[in-house]
């Protein structure tokens, strides 16, 4: 099923955790929720938000976050990637170019996944050089 696709990637969103994503799933779980949720999307008229900033230090690239950062938050680091030129990933594959490490609890997943696929990996020190420079 679709929405549990969704589910999955989700854990990747910084102030996800496990309890929302479960929230979530028993709210899409219910039918009368989503034929409620179906009819109002019939209703409007959704288009897709995108950004397009072709310069930056990370203009064309594609970068994704683990880890806790010790001067900023995730949110923030995200921003300032998509400020420069850079689309954040939720979620490691061959079309990602830098794992950007935070110090704090970084997911070990993650960067091994990142390692067998030749991903470039930052680790938050080299991030600040960079952002500084």
């Amino acid at each position: 099923m679709k929405i549990k696709k969704i589910l999955i990637n989700l854990v990747d969103l910084d102030g996800i955790g496990e309890t929302q994503i479960q929230s979530i799933d028993n709210f899409f779980s219910n039918n009368t929720n989503t034929r409620i949720i179906r009819d109002l999307i019939d209703k409007l008229n959704i288009k897709n938000f995108s950004t397009q900033n072709n310069g930056g230090k990370f203009s064309n690239k594609k970068l994704m976050f683990t880890g806790g950062f010790k001067n900023m938050s995730r949110s923030e680091a995200k921003m300032i990637a998509e400020n420069n030129g850079g689309k954040v990933l939720g979620s490691i594959s061959k079309k990602l170019d830098f794992l950007i490490v935070g110090e704090s609890s970084p997911t070990k997943r993650k960067i091994e996944q990142a390692k067998q696929l030749n991903i470039t990996i930052i680790l938050e020190k080299d991030w600040n050089k960079i952002l500084d420079s």
